[in-house]
Order: C-alpha cells, then sequence, then structure tokens
C-alpha cells in the first residue's frame, strides 16, 4: 500500500514539472493551445508522454524523467535509467528532427549547437567508418533517429560515391536507388523540407543531384523552394555549396528564381567575404550573364585575398573566370605564376584544363606555356603518345609552338608508327602544318612514316579529310603522290563543298609545278562552277602558279 502511494505521488510531481515547462508564458500561447488553432503542433508530445509513463513506472527505486521535445532542452530528474528499447523505437519512428542535436537561429543569425549526448557520438563514430554508400544507407536503417542522421548518411554517402571508379559508381548507383532505405530518407526530407537546419538543407540538396536524382523530381523542387525562402539565412559556408549545386542545373523556374536571389545576396555580401573558395564557387555560379560591375566586385574582391592563393584554388579561380566569359589579367597573371611554381606533379587532366582555359579567355602567356611544356618534356617516357597528341593539339589551338616536345614526338611516330589512327594521323597532320614546324632529326623519314599511314587509310578516309591531309603534308612541302592521284579523280571533286573547294583550289596551286597547265585550268573551272569563290580569287592562283 505505502508502495502504490509512493508510486502516485512520484506521479503527480513529475506531472506537475511537465506542466510547468509545457505551460507557455504568454496569454496568446495558451489560446492557441486551448482553442487548437496553433500553427505547429509538436507530433512528439504524445509519443514524450508514452516515453514519459515508461520511464516513471519502470523506476521502483526513485523518480526518472527523461523528457524530449523539439522546442525544450532534455531534462531528467532523479537516478538515469536506460529507457526501454520499444520507447526509442517508438520515438525514432515519429521523430521528425532530432532532439539530440538541435541547431538553432538566434536573431543575430548566429547558431548554436547543443552538446551531442553519447549516442550522436557513436552514431557519428560509426558514420566515419563507412567504406562504401551503402554501408551509409545501412547505417542510417539502423541507427538514425533525426533528420540530421539522415542527412549526414546522405553526404556521407556521396562523399564515397565521388570517389569511385565510372564503373564502380554505374552499380553502386543502382544498388543506392534499390536500398530501402534511400526512398525512406528522400520520403522524410520531404516531409520535413521546412524544418531542417539551413546546412542539412543545402548538403542534402547537393548530395541527391550528384547521386543522380532528376531535377524535375517533386523531392529536388521542394528543396529548391525552401532555399528560397530561407536565402536570407544561409550563411556563406551555405551560399557557396548552394552556388555550385545550382551551378550544375538546368535553367527552370525555381532555378532561375533562385540564382537571382542569389545574386542580390553575393552582391551585399561580396567586401565581408575573405574566402577565396568561396568566391570562386559563387563566381561559378553566377555565371557570363552576371552584369559587369558585379564581375568586377568579384574581381576585386579576389585580389585582395590573392596572397593566400594555392595551387588548388589557383586552378579553381581560372575555371571560375572561365564559367564567368570574364578574362581578368591580373588574376590570371597571378594564377599562371602559381601554377608554374608548382606544375611538377600535376596530373594530365588538370595541363590539359588549364590550356584550354587559356584558350577560352584568349589569355596568352608565354611564359606558362613553356614552363607546361618543358614539364612534358622532362616527363615525355611518362606519358602515353594519345596524351602528347592532344597536349600538342592543345597547343595549337593557342598558337605556341614547343619545338622540342614536337621534336620528341616525331622521333616516336618513327619509332612506333602503328599507334596512329586515323584520327590521330589527321591531328598530327594538322599541328605540324598549322604550327609550320618540321623536325630536326629525321625528317624524310617522319614525312614517309606519316605518308605511309595516310595510304594504309585511304579506302576508308573521307574525301573532304583526304583533302585536309594532303593540304597539311602540301605545306610542309612533302608530296603524297598516292592521295594526290587519289583527291584529283572525279568522283572525289564532285563530292567536295564549297569551303572543302577553297582548300583544294590551294592544294592544286601547292603542287602545280607537278602538273600539267590545262589539268589546273580544268579544275580552276571545276570549282568556280562549284561553289561561290569568286573568279578573280582563281585567278590570282593562276597568277602564281605561272609565277
Amino acid at each position: 500500500m505505502n508502495n502504490k502511494i509512493s508510486y502516485l505521488l512520484n506521479t503527480v510531481r513529475c506531472m506537475h514539472r511537465c506542466n510547468y515547462v509545457l505551460i507557455p508564458k504568454s496569454s496568446a500561447t495558451t489560446r492557441n493551445r486551448i482553442l487548437w488553432i496553433g500553427r505547429y503542433r509538436d507530433p512528439l508530445e504524445n509519443v514524450n508522454f508514452r516515453k514519459l509513463f515508461l520511464n516513471i513506472f519502470t523506476s521502483p527505486c526513485g523518480s526518472s524523467l527523461r523528457f524530449l521535445s523539439q522546442k525544450t532542452d532534455v531534462f531528467s530528474t532523479g537516478a538515469k535509467i536506460e529507457p526501454e528499447k520499444g520507447a526509442e523505437a517508438l520515438v525514432s519512428e515519429q521523430a521528425p528532427q532530432s532532439s539530440f542535436e538541435l541547431e538553432k537561429l538566434d536573431d543575430s543569425g548566429s547558431s548554436k549547437v547543443k552538446p551531442v549526448t553519447d549516442r550522436d557520438e557513436l552514431f557519428f563514430n560509426s558514420l566515419r567508418k563507412c567504406t562504401c554508400p551503402c554501408d551509409a544507407l545501412d547505417l542510417a536503417s539502423e541507427s538514425a533517429v533525426s533528420i540530421k542522421h539522415f542527412t549526414n548518411c546522405l553526404t556521407m554517402a556521396w562523399r564515397l560515391f565521388k570517389n569511385l571508379s565510372e564503373d564502380q559508381q554505374r552499380y553502386e548507383k543502382q544498388l543506392i536507388f534499390e536500398h530501402p532505405m534511400f526512398a525512406k530518407i528522400c520520403q522524410q526530407l520531404l516531409r520535413d523540407a521546412r524544418r531542417m537546419s539551413r546546412g542539412d538543407l543545402v548538403f542534402s540538396l547537393h548530395a541527391l543531384l550528384n547521386l543522380g536524382v532528376p531535377q524535375n523530381t517533386l523531392l529536388v523542387q521542394t528543396l529548391l523552394r525552401v532555399c528560397q525562402e530561407k536565402l536570407n539565412q544561409l550563411d556563406n559556408r551555405c551560399l557557396s555549396v548552394l552556388a555550385t549545386t545550382l551551378s550544375g542545373l538546368d535553367k527552370d523556374k525555381n532555378v532561375s528564381a533562385l540564382q537571382a536571389g542569389l545574386q542580390l545576396l553575393v552582391e551585399q555580401r561580396i567586401p565581408g567575404i575573405r574566402d577565396i573558395f568561396i568566391l570562386q564557387n559563387l563566381m561559378k555560379c553566377i555565371g557570363k550573364d552576371a552584369p559587369l560591375f558585379l564581375k568586377k566586385k568579384l574581381e576585386m574582391a579576389v585580389l585582395k585575398e590573392i596572397d593566400h592563393l594555392t595551387f588548388p584554388n589557383a586552378l579553381r579561380v581560372v575555371l571560375a573566370l572561365v564559367a564567368m566569359n570574364y578574362c581578368s589579367v591580373p588574376i590570371l597573371n597571378a594564377c599562371s605564376k602559381k601554377i608554374q611554381e608548382n606544375i611538377h606533379g600535376t596530373p594530365f587532366r588538370q595541363l590539359i584544363v588549364i590550356l584550354e582555359a587559356c584558350y577560352s579567355l584568349q589569355y596568352r602567356n608565354v611564359k606558362l606555356f613553356s614552363a607546361l611544356a618543358d614539364y612534358v618534356n622532362s616527363t615525355a617516357c611518362l606519358w602515353e603518345k594519345r596524351q602528347i597528341i592532344l597536349f600538342l593539339s592543345a597547343f595549337e589551338t593557342l598558337g605556341f609552338q614547343p619545338s622540342e616536345l614536337m621534336d620528341i614526338f616525331a622521333k616516336k611516330v618513327t619509332e612506333d608508327p602503328e599507334f596512329l589512327n586515323l584520327k590521330n594521323l589527321l591531328i598530327v597532320l594538322r599541328v605540324y602544318s598549322r604550327l609550320n614546324y618540321v623536325p630536326k632529326d629525321q625528317k624524310h623519314l617522319f614525312f614517309e612514316t606519316l605518308h605511309s599511314c595516310l595510304n594504309k587509310y585511304l579506302p576508308q578516309i573521307p574525301n573532304t579529310e583526304l583533302l585536309r591531309a594532303v593540304y597539311s603534308l602540301c605545306i610542309l612541302g612533302y608530296l603524297p603522290h598516292r592521295a594526290i592521284d587519289e583527291l584529283l579523280q572525279k568522283d572525289s571533286r564532285d563530292e567536295l563543298s564549297g569551303q572543302a573547294l577553297l582548300c583544294y583550289s590551294k592544294t592544286v596551286c601547292l603542287v602545280a609545278p607537278r602538273l600539267h597547265s590545262l589539268v589546273l585550268l580544268r579544275y580552276s573551272f571545276k570549282i568556280t562552277a562549284k561553289s561561290d569563290i569568286p573568279l578573280c580569287f582563281i585567278n590570282s592562283l593562276l597568277f602564281v602558279w605561272i609565277l
């Protein structure tokens, strides 16, 4: 009897404490609670009361209370005991937002993160040990109890996914979409999108899109809409992630509205941004359509921090300028200097990207080009022949002649011509002819090798490509007789377009000393009749030949 009275008194005391916590201070809020017209009613209240009673009646030795709510902290009285497993499962099923680690924004916009519990620490330690995307999803199905847990699992899945090879990514992507927990996480994000913290919001959007969730899905469009609503609350780091995400999306109403709002917000915050990484992400996002004054503001902000530029950031800034279609010579000069200092060990793809960016921005820096060419020369034995061809092609578009590299490649061609397929052969002929470079050593052997390769592909090469190949060899001072005979056939001439006929006329002029005058006249009239090439141009070619 005394035990029952004791339990009853403990229950009354606990209920009294709960009522004290839950009773709102203002009378307006009280009326809303009484009339059931409040804007939001916490779905955890019933669950918390059940857990409260479970905690009370399972403690015969003393009183214990653990009250979890989105709007209050974690309270405990008396001795701590482990809650029952069923109660924890009930909370994990119905709780849409974490009560263990809660991030709030005060009026000043600063974030306050409450200390995590041992359970959170155990969860994040387990998350760091995941080795593949499905491990993170398995952990979410076993241990995640809050929206923060779900978003962190999703972000970890993306981080592990992006480090895989292309073949592995295709396989893992199928496993991710077939995983039952992935659909549950997407449903949870859709349900709690407007109650997510700003970091969880932008990182979830970024991870979902990079994992391959289509842009036109309800989930992605909802997250984009919520980002519009919370745009002013995003800090610079979140703005950077959002800018990176938007730069890879197609234009639609939500994306366009978000980019317009982001552009206005960036214009206000540029003076306070001191991180080049954030600046280059914003530069990529605003793109080519940004007004010129905004591009200049971003340029000045980058120049203020140019002394802290690192090699990875230098590459990113160059690509950001390409995305903006804005050639800032001071920034490019500083980036070029940093690239030259750290050129050794740079991967092949990054070298090609640097040359392509210089071409896109119409930026010419001979010191940078020479440093890149010297580095490739010194490590030529480590590169594949196909990679050297791509280097030479990139230099050709820039109008830069890497003499030593071209000599080294010519030697490789004479030693092993079998690697030259039709595509590579045409590139080599174009590069050497446009740069007007003849190898110093074994000149005749190099031309004979190219000629033999060209003869091998004569049955399958298109007439237009054959014309270009013959023209390139003629520019270099070598006459490919068999290819010329094939080109001079009537059927080949009839298939050429007007632009190709112009090249054809130049080729005829180059090989004219070996042809009969009547043949040249007949070809000239044929060219004039089939194209819009002026007759005066044909007459000038004939005049050159006569001289």
